[in-house]
């Protein structure tokens, strides 16, 4: 992407379905959303991210964006037993 945009680049929703996107379908409180980014793309993709509805929840710089695309097989397994899902992240005692 970026050898084409010359941009900042991240790397985010390849781990939602698009199919809950809805706002209505989510439940009550935050759906976490992990993303990957460049410095320079933070700002952005969080309010993206945010504007989606959704809570941002970053995974560190670009370089963790090959492990947000290696976990969708454990993502498709998990939505294989369970069926459409949402997933939150908070830190200890924030839930």
């Amino acid at each position: 992407m970026k050898s084409i945009t010359g941009g900042p680049v991240a790397k985010t929703f390849n781990l939602e379905y698009a199919a809950l996107y809805d706002p209505h379908r989510r439940p009550a409180g935050a759906t976490g959303n992990l993303y990957a980014a460049e410095q320079q793309a933070l700002a952005v993709t969080e309010q993206l991210i945010r504007d989606a509805g959704y809570d941002p929840v970053l995974v560190g710089g670009l370089e963790q964006a090959r492990a947000l695309e290696d976990s969708t097989a454990l993502f498709r397994a998990i939505r294989h037993t369970l069926g459409p899902y949402f997933h939150r992240y908070a830190r200890a005692g924030e839930l």
